[in-house]
């Protein structure tokens, strides 16, 4: 007799802040066909039959465990795909604040370079000639103006992406519930999986009730 196993749970990213890390969520088994509701009674059952009221209701909690079991497939595919767009998305990220360090680095050696600069201007300013002294001072603004368009468009930057990861980090926490939302309904089925096999599995009923069961509650969906 198949039985019900729960389905594989899927990895959670968790993120705070610019730094962002990766952590794994437990996985379980693969999810496979649910159990029939009983077995026929054979020409010789060994032990009561079922009622038509209990196999009605073994029947019915089947069902729902079957359906349960379906929609649990398909949200592990929306899961699945959010946490992949998730690590791609965190990729592409890490990729592109690893270059803007870089450039805030060289930015940081280019202010310090123009700062040590007009140091030396105005220390030797004294021994300079005027046109000297001048043709220093106007590399110095020239330097100093060429800088401040690089400085802006590294702090607008900056302050993107700072926003742009939050809403990374708001998907996350929201990929997170879905994970555990998703995993408590799967140990939620499993449990009353495994109550179902307690009260109704391997156990005989008359297929004739199964057949009356099968019109009643194929009637009611009409």
């Amino acid at each position: 007799m198949n039985t019900l196993r729960t389905i594989v749970a899927v990895a959670a990213l968790t993120a705070c802040g610019l730094t962002m890390a990766q952590s794994g969520a437990t996985a379980k088994p693969d999810a496979k066909a649910p159990a029939k509701t009983a077995r026929p009674a054979e020409a010789k059952p060994k032990g009561k039959l079922m009622t038509r009221d209990e196999l009605r209701t073994c029947m019915v909690e089947n069902q729902a465990l079957e359906d349960e079991n379906l929609a649990l497939k398909a949200k592990e595919k929306d899961v699945l795909a959010e946490r992949d767009a998730l690590k791609a998305y965190k990729a592409e990220q890490d990729k592109a604040e690893q270059e803007l360090q870089a450039r805030g680095t060289q930015l940081k050696a280019d202010i310090e370079a123009i700062k040590v600069f007009g140091a030396e201007i105005e220390a030797g300013a004294a021994k300079m000639e005027k046109d000297q002294l001048k043709a220093k001072q106007e590399e110095y603004t020239t330097r100093a103006n060429a800088l401040q368009p690089r400085i802006d468009a590294f702090n607008k930057e900056r302050n993107e992406r700072v926003e742009k990861y939050k809403g990374f980090n708001e998907r996350v926490d929201a990929q997170t519930k879905a994970l555990d939302d998703f995993n408590e309904r799967v140990e939620t089925m499993q449990d009353k999986r495994d109550e179902w096999k307690k009260t109704c599995a391997n156990k005989s009923y008359d297929e004739a009730d199964e057949i009356a069961i099968k019109k009643e509650l194929a009637a009611g969906k009409k």
